[in-house]
């Protein structure tokens, strides 16, 4: 998914088609250039252009409605992807057939491209998934929830979806913003089937001051999207706590 000037975007590409395997690859943008239209063409890639809803769940939902395919991953123009990320994934598909999501440990890159250090938001969320330490896949609603009950340790770009479990591609709500991805996780679990995780690294999530996670953290729409979700989790006293506690983690976007 592609916005603007797309700085990292040649790399992002780049990474896809190594890792791709036979899995169709596109690109989509609501924001059409001429650079992007070019990266697009010299590597044969399909560009689809949202001409209908912009923003962040629009602009998802549009990526999501041009697969043909019922597995797909929804791919941040900033970020790189393990040469066996997708053979990886559709061998967990094939194990747990009803899993909603596949997702994959990752690491943060910084401007350059070198992996920054483990730092506290790491941490975090990789306590948050100790249920994977007992098992790969966890199908019941109580075990799903429990993964996402004190925050959200899954990193949406190493997200792969199962369309056809999920029921089709319209999974995000227009009222979220910045934590549409958690907000999804937590209606999933209300439905039929399973969350599978990987713990190897298999994609590199880029964090640098043009994105709009960053973005979202500086003017308190992070906050205020993790706090009604905390809210829905927990009575109002404890949600506070924990929404606060969470967005001492954001620092290390900065």
């Amino acid at each position: 998914m592609a916005y603007k000037d797309a700085p990292y975007l040649e790399e992002a590409v780049a990474s896809v088609l190594r890792a791709a395997g036979q899995s169709d690859v596109y690109v989509t943008t609501s924001t059409p250039n001429e650079r992007i239209r070019d990266i697009a063409e010299r590597n044969g890639i399909p560009l689809h252009v949202n001409t209908g809803k912009a923003g962040i769940v629009g602009d998802w939902q549009f990526a999501l409605s041009k697969a043909a395919t019922p597995y797909v991953t929804l791919v941040d123009q900033d970020d790189r992807y393990d040469p066996d990320y997708a053979r990886s994934v559709i061998e967990a598909f094939d194990r747990y057939p009803d899993s909603q999501i596949v997702f994959t440990n990752y690491v943060e890159i910084d401007e350059t491209g070198g992996v920054r250090a483990p730092n506290r938001t790491l941490r975090v969320k990789r306590a948050l998934l100790w249920p994977f330490r007992l098992r790969t896949s966890i199908g019941s609603r109580f075990g799903r929830r429990l993964i996402l009950r004190f925050g959200n340790p899954v990193c949406s770009p190493a997200v792969t979806y199962n369309l056809r479990q999920l029921g089709g591609w319209q999974l995000f709500d227009e009222a979220y913003a910045m934590s549409l991805d958690w907000e999804a996780w937590l209606r999933m679990t209300d439905k039929p089937g399973r969350f599978t995780y990987l713990r190897d690294v298999l994609q590199h999530h880029r964090i640098h001051r043009g994105t709009q996670t960053t973005a979202g953290v500086r003017d308190g729409r992070r906050y205020a999207e993790d706090l009604r979700l905390y809210e829905r989790l927990w009575p109002v006293a404890i949600a506070r706590l924990l929404a606060g506690r969470y967005a001492t983690s954001y620092a290390t976007n900065s």
